[in-house]
């Protein structure tokens, strides 16, 4: 039985609304209300044309379903994931994120279609996980309430994992990892031409190198902030900073044993394949495109990077930090970031810290692979390869194509590194 006014205290029920539920069934539905009035209920069993006495009283308005949500959903691709995000709807209590990898701006009925619930009137974003990188995916959402679901909103698309998206990847002990940069793959001619002002035999001959794999490369050189969690995690010595800061400044003073050291880690704390670029997709990185010298072409200013003017004159000249205003800031490490990004996003590539690769070091590029993998055989010596150049040296030794080469246990305050991370598929 149900009325608009209170059962509590009634006793006769002949005049009042009713809905009859056929055998021991204990569910039914009262039909045909209005929505927004508030109703009262009570009970009563039924047996061989005996009634037993009303149940205590409960009261409930109905709802009609929230409208649909009037514009497509934001989208913010990830790595394997997709942040998705929408406006509140008014008497909303929750959403459906609706999404798949053929489009759903036809689609009326999502039974069949992949889900992830929204509980909440105030939550207005949530991640989709477990996505294919590479793969476009197809968003709707929908605002839920007692009443029922919206209409879908607009479409919206996007692809995880796609070139040029960002990334960072959460860690399991807490914090984020270092922001990546999903690459395009490509193909580049890696080393030097010999007309090349500033080159070494050591960067040729040059060839045809492919990048078929697909990867994320660092955003930046990894930073103190990033490699002291590890430290911290892992209760191992912080590398000193030469009294230069540390937080968003590349860490130095750094290893190749201690670079694949945190890629090892990452890879623990993300579940994703993080390593130490090859040589080969370090230079694709860096050239971005081009086959300059470097990535903003043939020739380097102080606006452009932190690295040392000339060699021939004395140490506080050569360095960057000259002027009217010298600036003691550039005669050291500087903050990632501080330079423009060059076409693939990447900041630093040229100067600021030397960045260590996985390859062992070998004088010359005959009989080099040509799908980008690493050189680990065959080696002139035991010395693991550094690339970019740092704050302290020369132009043509900050080139894209420019190889020097350390012990793999050595660290100076002008070594650093940036990670790459595998992307499936």
């Amino acid at each position: 039985y149900y009325s608009t006014t209170s059962l509590a205290d009634t006793t006769d029920f002949t005049r009042v609304s009713s809905v009859t539920a056929a055998g021991t069934s204990t569910m039914a539905t009262a039909t045909g209300l209005n929505n927004g009035s508030l109703y009262y209920f009570r009970v009563i069993a039924t047996s061989a044309g005996h009634q037993g006495a009303a149940s205590a009283q409960a009261s409930a308005t109905p709802q009609a379903p929230p409208s649909a949500p009037s514009a497509a959903p934001v989208l913010t691709a990830g790595n394997a994931q997709v942040e998705v995000s929408w406006t509140a709807v008014t008497n909303a209590t929750g959403y459906t994120v609706y999404y798949s990898t053929s489009s759903l701006a036809s689609t009326t009925n999502f039974t069949s279609v992949s889900k992830v619930d929204v509980a909440g009137a105030l939550t207005t974003a949530a991640p989709v996980t477990g996505l294919t990188n590479g793969t476009t995916y197809y968003f709707r959402v929908a605002a839920t309430n007692v009443g029922g679901a919206s209409p879908a909103s607009p479409e919206a698309s996007t692809t995880p994992g796609a070139a040029g998206v960002v990334f960072r990847d959460t860690l399991s002990g807490g914090g984020q990892g270092p922001q990546m940069v999903a690459l395009p793959t490509g193909s580049f001619t890696m080393g030097s031409p010999s007309d090349e002002m500033g080159r070494l035999n050591n960067e040729g001959p040059t060839r045809t190198v492919t990048i078929n794999k697909r990867i994320a490369i660092g955003r930046y050189e990894v930073t103190f902030a990033d490699y002291d969690r590890f430290a911290e995690a892992t209760s191992r010595t912080k590398p000193a900073d030469s009294g230069w800061g540390r937080n968003t400044r590349p860490v130095i003073n750094v290893s190749w044993n201690d670079a694949r050291a945190y890629a090892a880690w990452l890879t623990t704390q993300t579940g994703k394949t993080y390593r130490l670029p090859t040589e080969a997709e370090w230079e694709y990185a860096a050239r971005a495109g081009t086959t300059t010298a470097y990535s903003f072409g043939s020739t380097i200013t102080c606006s452009q990077a932190n690295y040392a003017r000339s060699a021939t004159v004395t140490s506080d000249q050569r360095l960057c930090n000259t002027g009217t205003t010298p600036d003691p800031n550039l005669a050291r490490t500087v903050t990632v970031g501080s330079f423009s990004a060059n076409a693939f996003g990447l900041y630093d590539m040229h100067g600021n810290v030397h960045e260590w690769v996985e390859d062992c070091y070998i004088n010359n590029y005959n009989s080099a692979p040509t799908d980008g993998r690493a050189r680990t055989t065959g080696c002139t010596f035991a010395d693991r390869v550094v690339r970019g150049g740092n704050w302290s040296i020369i132009p043509r030794r900050v080139r894209s194509a420019s190889r020097e080469w350390w012990q793999p246990a050595s660290f100076e305050n002008t070594f650093g590194f940036r990670l790459v991370q595998d992307l499936n598929p």
